[in-house]
């Protein structure tokens, strides 16, 4: 299994070296989920950068969280959708440029979405979310969708019955403050189409990304349910702080799978 810190983009093309010392711990190297949280910033890139970037990761494994604020690809505003599929495709874009082969996009659902809504929408959002995958593929690269503000299952059935091969990446924090139910509840679920997962804590009240073991996510629960998952790539989403007061129980409960 492959574990990783985040970064966002911007903080990785200056002093690399130094920024990422954090990553140096519990005698391994933890890898790179680089946030592409800033798509202005994505789209000032020139060739040099790309070239500085894949000569100061390179060692590193790598995967890239693809842009999310204000997107909506199920929006009912034709202009706020093409935009934003338009934004999530030039995040893969980014990952063909550097030869990185996993990508995580929330589902980007909306937080309040009324019942009268939820049809027209989900129907939008399939027909894009397709085109996603196509495009994902077509760069080589398995595209991981994420869960945020759904507290049931609904959504995920809809991706499945439309794709048999969609993957997830769970997001346990979101779990706690969104869902309002266990994580091994999506697990259970979702199981094998489980292939990325992101770790931080909270109690519950607001997505807090804390440290682990500030919160109350049942990270032992999580952690023996993860045989029933086909989890690849496990990314702490921390800051370097943090991550570093996370890694008595990153080692508590994932010590088994931290090989060098």
């Amino acid at each position: 299994m492959r574990f990783m810190v985040f970064e966002k983009l911007r903080y990785l093309t200056a002093d690399v070296e130094q920024h990422l010392a954090h990553h140096h711990a519990l005698g391994r190297t933890f890898g790179i989920e680089i946030t592409l949280n800033d798509p202005s910033f994505l789209r000032s890139l020139d060739d040099a950068a790309y070239e500085r970037l894949a000569r100061d990761l390179k060692g590193y494994e790598l995967s890239v969280h693809l842009p999310f604020y204000g997107l909506n690809i199920g929006c009912y505003d034709r202009w706020i959708a093409d935009y934003s599929e338009r934004t999530l495709r030039e995040g893969l874009e980014f990952c063909a440029r550097l030869n990185i082969k996993t990508a995580v996009t929330h589902t980007t659902i909306p937080a309040l979405l009324g019942s009268h809504s939820w049809n027209p929408w989900l129907s939008r959002f399939l027909e894009r979310k397709a085109r996603l995958e196509l495009h994902a593929r077509a760069h080589g690269v398995s595209l991981r969708w994420e869960n945020t503000y759904e507290e049931d299952f609904v959504l995920f059935d809809a991706m499945i019955a439309q794709d048999p091969d969609t993957r997830f990446c769970l997001d346990v924090g979101h779990v706690r403050c969104f869902a309002k139910r266990p994580a091994t509840d999506f697990i259970n679920h979702l199981g094998d189409r489980i292939a990325h997962m992101h770790l931080h804590d909270n109690d519950g009240t607001d997505d807090h990304h804390w440290p682990l073991g500030k919160g109350d996510v049942d990270y032992p629960a999580i952690a023996a349910a993860l045989p029933r998952t086909a989890l690849d790539t496990a990314v702490f989403e921390l800051e370097p702080a943090d991550f570093k007061e996370s890694l008595p129980q990153i080692e508590r409960h994932f010590g088994t799978q931290l090989t060098p």
